[in-house]
């Protein structure tokens, strides 16, 4: 083979082991325009967590950020941006079933940049990174990967509710809410609002709970508190609950038990208490907590939806008719 052959083979063979090697980093340009938009959130004299400048369709800039970081929807609050400058901001929408929170800034803020929104979340195991002021540090960058691109839920005592979100594999500790996850564009593809913690009190279990980028999209393109459905209370499969209840239920039963019932909420007002089991809403067996949620969520705020109980220590079911109310006006 000619010398020339043999050179272009071994630049061939050098790009794909650089490829290789650089598989799972951000390119040097992505991270500084990405470090560049990211914001420090801070309250009351307090930093609280992180956040990301983007932009409407009219090119007007908001941050994004993590609602839970805000005490009320009253309260206003400055972004500190990397050259150390602090910005007023005020909070413009908010979709409590997501932790999304839209917070208004001065148009003078564009100079910094601002961040895409990605069009989906990435599938299963694509790397993504989360930009946030991590225990009080600087913004750092968190490397992660998909791990369930599903819906799923969370119950979240800030806000009385479920939060839905997408699992990322990923440590995350304290002071990473709001923090902005990207995929290998710099696009944004959700926003850090929370860790499962792990067996016995370990501090995580290395999976991040993210706002979907569906949400994110939304929020930002309505500009408008959402509206999310919900039944004032927490639930869980059978499966998880201590053996003395399924000895009072029926042989075999699937559904979700009911383990918190807020007062004067949805749940609470047509009677069902803790440890009532639904076995069905409105003729659809209730096997799985994220498809019972995924069906409140699907109709709006004040549907009404059947459901069939059955108590512990009865055989008998029950009906109950289950009218949702709205997250967003519980938050004063």
């Amino acid at each position: 083979m000619h010398r020339f052959g043999y050179f272009l083979i071994l630049l061939v063979l050098l790009a794909a082991q650089n490829t290789e090697v650089r598989a799972g980093e951000l390119k040097e340009d992505v991270l500084r325009s990405v470090r560049r938009a990211c914001v420090e959130v801070h309250i009351g004299g307090q930093l609280r967590g992180g956040g990301a400048f983007v932009r409407d369709k009219s090119g007007k800039p908001f941050v994004i950020t993590a609602a839970h970081l805000l005490p009320n929807p009253r309260v206003t609050c400055f972004v500190r941006t990397e050259d150390d400058e602090s910005h007023f901001a005020s909070l413009s929408a908010y979709d409590l079933g997501s932790d999304l929170a839209l917070l208004e800034v001065d148009p003078s803020v564009k100079r910094y940049g601002t961040l895409k929104i990605a069009a989906r979340m990435p599938a299963e195991t694509a790397p993504l990174f989360n930009f946030g002021p991590a225990l009080n540090r600087r913004i750092l960058v968190l490397p992660g990967s998909v791990a369930d691109a599903r819906l799923s839920y969370t119950d979240f005592s800030h806000s009385f509710g479920y939060l839905s979100h997408v699992f990322v594999s990923g440590i995350n500790p304290v002071l990473t809410s709001g923090g902005i996850w990207v995929n290998r564009s710099g696009e944004v593809v959700g926003v850090q609002h929370g860790r499962l913690i792990g067996d016995q009190g370990a501090p995580s279990s290395g999976l991040s709970m993210v706002s979907p980028t569906s949400a994110v999209a939304a929020l930002l393109a309505g500009k408008a508190v959402a509206r999310t459905p919900s039944l004032g209370g927490y639930v869980w499969e059978t499966w998880t609950a201590d053996k003395s209840l399924l000895d009072e239920l029926p042989r075999g039963i699937e559904g979700l038990v009911v383990n918190t019932v807020f007062k004067s909420r949805p749940l609470a007002r047509i009677g069902i208490t803790n440890f009532d089991v639904i076995v069905s809403c409105d003729g659809k067996p209730t096997r799985r907590r994220h498809e019972f949620l995924n069906q409140i969520r699907s109709k709006p705020v004040g549907s009404t939806f059947e459901l069939e109980i059955i108590r512990p220590g009865s055989q008998a079911r029950k009906t109950f008719f289950l009218k949702t109310d709205c997250l967003e006006d519980l938050w004063k």
